[in-house]
């Protein structure tokens, strides 16, 4: 009896995932992995890091080297293979590789592909129109910026402003162009937002409500709706978007993210998607959603790997948890703004409270900034936006158990929260706004 092959396209954090377990639970499996670029395991959230040189070892964005994988999990790992395309009715997948395009069988697949950058018209290959996405080309981004001195970047969402204070670091002059009338629009409302636009405003040249029309000789010239810019280069971080160019269309959900069940199969018998190009439920809108954020790769490998594996572990579905920070505040968002909710039918009551992350008398405390949003006829909560420059990650955790779990705003004032004044408050910031919000019933 042959043993049985998965094949694993792309060497991201949820195809390496899907890799591990799946031997883990088939210790006789023959798993292969093709990975397009050189590097597996990658982090392409820390690049803004590495722009600004907080280190220098571009390897340090991969937490395995292909040899070390393989040598560890006795997975076949095969980098600089490019797939070209996908015969899901037969089994097939064909490969390009440096002496040609090879074709190989599987038994279960794993499109592990991941996000894509968007694009802007007029994309001139040699030019100073820079994205940043791949840790892969993290070497080559750097030099090229590092030879720019006023540089605009295209984008004020989590990349945009994280690369805007890299940049700064390296003392360039930053252009941040916004289409919106607020940054990070797709995280915050913008009573929470207004505080961290007005921050980053008092560092860049911030221009919102405008939208590059046409970018001219190579980035260094940008044509908005408002106005024109005159640049060294110009970086685009305008979000990203599936990798789904070889994929059957019918594989697509609402998102345009290929869609999944619970246990992160396609429609196609024994083909799973993982990752940034999969597809997966909201749990509160109970609606398709899509959030490309690595811990919900990992999440989703882990789901694919076990089940490939004849362990089933189901993926609850999405909240939409994320993180992000610029200069003195971490910047953090779980579940529903209060425009996805509107959006999507649902009343809202909220608040925000202003407090502080340490007890009074304990040295270093800081400013925090708590909303937290409940769904006015359930009182469940369905959002929190925190930001403050200590222990915002922990709350704003807290805040997305607790609307994983249908909590209400009584079950989160009531939780048995720790304390050390060193760190904390007897009442703690997100217990002080859900007790704002409970005493509003």
């Amino acid at each position: 009896m042959s043993k049985e092959t998965l094949l694993i396209i792309g060497g991201g954090d949820a195809g390496m995932t899907t890799a591990s377990w799946a031997r883990r639970r088939k210790p006789d499996m023959n798993i292969i992995v093709f990975e397009k670029t050189h590097m597996i395991s990658h982090a392409p959230c820390g690049l803004p890091y590495y722009i600004e040189g907080l280190f220098d070892n571009e390897n340090l964005l991969s937490a395995y080297t292909p040899e070390e994988f393989e040598k560890e999990r006795n997975v076949n790992v095969k980098t600089n293979h490019e797939v070209v395309e996908f015969d899901f009715n037969n089994r097939i997948v064909y490969v390009k590789n440096k002496n040609g395009i090879d074709k190989y069988e599987y038994d279960y697949l794993t499109l592990a592909m991941g996000a894509k950058p968007k694009k802007v018209r007029h994309y001139d290959e040699d030019s100073n129109i820079i994205y940043v996405h791949h840790p892969a080309n993290a070497v080559e981004v750097k030099k090229r910026i590092a030879g720019l001195n006023n540089i605009a970047i295209l984008g004020g969402g989590i990349l945009g402003v994280e690369l805007a204070e890299a940049l700064l670091k390296n003392g360039k002059n930053v252009f941040l162009i916004h289409k919106n009338n607020y940054l990070l629009d797709k995280m915050l409302d913008e009573d929470m937002a207004s505080f961290i636009t007005k921050y980053v405003s008092n560092y860049v040249k911030l221009r919102l409500n405008e939208e590059a029309l046409e970018i001219k000789n190579g980035g260094k010239i940008i044509i908005t709706n408002n106005n024109k810019y005159e640049v060294d280069g110009t970086i685009v971080a305008i979000g990203v978007e599936p990798n789904t160019d070889l994929v059957d269309k019918r594989l697509l959900g609402e998102t345009r993210a290929i869609k999944t069940d619970e246990y992160m199969r396609t429609k196609y018998k024994d083909v799973y998607a993982v990752g940034d190009i999969a597809e997966s439920i909201n749990i509160l809108t109970k609606k398709p959603d899509w959030q490309p954020f690595a811990p919900v790769a990992g999440k989703m490998g882990f789901t694919a790997g076990n089940h490939i594996g004849g362990v089933n572990y189901k993926f609850p579905g999405l909240v939409g948890t994320a993180i992000t920070k610029y200069k003195d505040y971490f910047i953090a968002k779980t579940g529903l703004t209060e425009k996805e909710a509107k959006k999507n039918g649902i009343k809202t009551i909220s608040t925000i409270i202003k407090s502080t992350t340490r007890a009074r008398y304990y040295p270093g405390g800081k400013d925090i900034i708590v909303k937290l949003i409940a769904e006015e006829n359930t009182q469940k909560i369905i959002g929190g936006q925190i930001i403050g420059s200590e222990e915002v990650l922990g709350r704003i955790d807290m805040i997305a158990l607790a609307i994983m779990k249908s909590n209400t705003l009584y079950d989160l004032f009531y939780l048995e929260h720790a304390y050390v004044p060193a760190i904390s408050r007897s009442w703690d910031p997100v217990i002080l706004a859900a007790r704002s919000l409970l005493t509003k019933f």
